[in-house]
């Protein structure tokens, strides 16, 4: 049975306030949450602390596991007995199986990566599902520095497989140079990174149109990145797209490209775009490609009905989403939780825990 210091007419107050909701009450019930976590404790964790002294938590993941925990505690507790025996999103046994995903929750930059190359080394699949190569991730390993865009940090952890999923938009050409950059650093990747059949491609016209755009703007620019991944998107919603799977029937892929260049040329008449250069290119790698292009979604959901552990790389952060965040000063995607889901194809039903990264100050 839990005990608190805390009187029934608090209690009450608390859960009013939550039940409140205004921007503020959500503000200030937050902090309340904080101040009733320093004051309440239950038996179970008194015991846990009277025989676990010796036993620190081991792994960061242990501490993310135990914090969840805490959390639940302080929820369980405003939410008043009706609500007391509901579990937490990550169980009490952190062996339970469950997708687990790493989000940012201000404006990026807060530290996922980290987090997430040391979370990586207990995952047997480490994928990304939204986004594409705006995103950044720098990572030092035994004096080597790594930079990703596109690719899932975990790629590091020689025993983890890589997805990256459909709703990331992919620029084949950064991708295929991400892999070289590890071939060259000594990293084995072979047979380790797959990419979803049906992720939306990246062109380098894209990437010209994303410059024009937001030089357009002149003082009110967005702040995009420039790497195409809006214009990209565009086309992913506008239906005249080309999805990675599309480069195995060749035929179909250069008719598409072809009607989707010239409608970009015609729409801005001073962008030129060399079409038969293109897909002279396109037409080179696409064996390449094949090699790791499967159904992820199918891939994904395999590997949890098997028991393997999966972690989320997110990109970006939750008040970048297109539609939850600073709009319009945010990004083509949905950065936030909802995207694992229509990102990766899985059901809401297979995640555990969700984490949200900080700093503790904000440059935007």
């Amino acid at each position: 049975e839990t005990r608190h210091w805390l009187h029934t007419d608090q209690l009450s107050m608390f859960r009013q306030a939550f039940a409140r909701s205004s921007p503020a009450f959500v503000a200030g019930t937050s902090a309340l949450a904080g101040a009733v976590g320093g004051v309440m404790w239950s038996n179970q964790t008194e015991q846990q602390q009277a025989t676990g002294c010796d036993s620190p938590p081991k792994t960061v993941l242990d501490m993310l596991f135990d914090i969840s925990r805490g959390v639940h505690r302080i929820e369980s507790l405003l939410a008043g007995p009706q609500q007391s025996t509901v579990s937490s999103a990550m169980g009490d046994d952190k062996r339970t199986q469950g997708i687990d995903v790493v989000l940012g929750a201000q404006w990026g930059d807060e530290g996922k990566g980290k987090l997430v190359d040391i979370l990586s080394q207990d995952y047997d699949v480490c994928a990304r599902v939204a986004g594409g190569s705006n995103a950044g991730h720098t990572i030092v390993v035994e004096g080597k520095k790594y930079k990703f865009h596109l690719l899932p940090s975990g790629v590091l952890n020689e025993k983890a497989t890589c997805v990256i999923g459909n709703g990331v938009v992919v620029h084949i050409p950064a991708f295929l140079n991400e892999l070289d950059s590890l071939n060259a650093a000594g990293v084995d990747y072979a047979g380790r990174v797959y990419i979803s059949d049906r992720a939306h491609l990246v062109f380098d016209f894209h990437q010209d149109v994303d410059g024009r755009q937001e030089a357009k703007l002149g003082r009110h620019k967005i702040g995009t990145t420039k790497k195409g991944i809006g214009p990209a998107y565009a086309s992913k919603i506008s239906r005249n797209g080309l999805r990675v799977g599309d480069l195995q029937d060749w035929e179909y892929f250069e008719r598409r490209f072809r009607a989707l260049a010239e409608a970009n040329m015609r729409h801005y008449p001073d962008l030129k775009i060399d079409i038969d250069a293109q897909l002279a290119f396109y037409k080179s790698v696409a064996s390449r490609v094949k090699g790791m292009t499967i159904d992820t979604i199918e891939y994904t959901n395999k590997q949890f009905a098997v028991g393997k552990r999966i972690l989320v790389e997110g990109a970006n952060a939750t008040m970048l989403d297109i539609d939850f965040g600073t709009y319009p000063f945010v990004t083509s995607s949905n950065p936030s939780v909802g995207s694992v889901l229509t990102g990766l194809g899985v059901s809401p039903r297979k995640l555990r825990g969700i984490y949200g990264t900080v700093k503790a100050y904000c440059t935007r």
